[in-house]
């Protein structure tokens, strides 16, 4: 119940336009590394800019091979180092605002991992139950 206690509040905050956190960005990552990486294909179309930042394939540290193929845990790791860097100012990226790619990696995440059409709603909270519950099947 933890994990969707936790992901309930990053869906809270993104609905409320809330600022996420790395450790929100990380703990979307390691829920589903799959919806992540797709995710983070998503954001290159939407904001072409952020190309460098969310598919690490380019920018690839000298210490890490360079073979064809890159294990899920290494994207993410690369991701997320890359969205550090950017926050702090320090990755070579000019006028892409850090807040901006983590709030459309949030809410792409989230619809991604639960599709939705705006009539059903994530959480439901009834007379029945006294406490919210997070509807997986919307």
């Amino acid at each position: 119940m933890g994990k969707d206690v936790r992901l309930v509040n990053i869906y809270l905050k993104i609905h409320n336009k809330r600022l996420l956190t790395m450790d929100d960005l990380g703990y979307l990552a390691k829920y589903d590394p799959e919806c992540f990486e797709k995710t983070c294909k998503n954001v290159v179309y939407n904001i072409p800019e952020s190309k460098p930042i969310v598919e690490p394939a380019v920018t690839l540290p000298a210490n890490v091979e360079t073979g064809p193929e890159i294990t899920d845990q290494q994207f993410i790791d690369l991701v997320l180092r890359n969205l550090r860097r950017l926050e702090a100012n320090e990755f070579p990226v000019a006028d892409i605002d850090a807040d901006e790619v983590k709030s459309l990696l949030g809410s792409l995440f989230m619809e991604l991992l639960y599709p939705h059409n705006d009539k059903d709603t994530f959480i439901d909270v009834t007379e029945a139950s006294s406490k919210p519950l997070f509807d997986k099947k919307v």
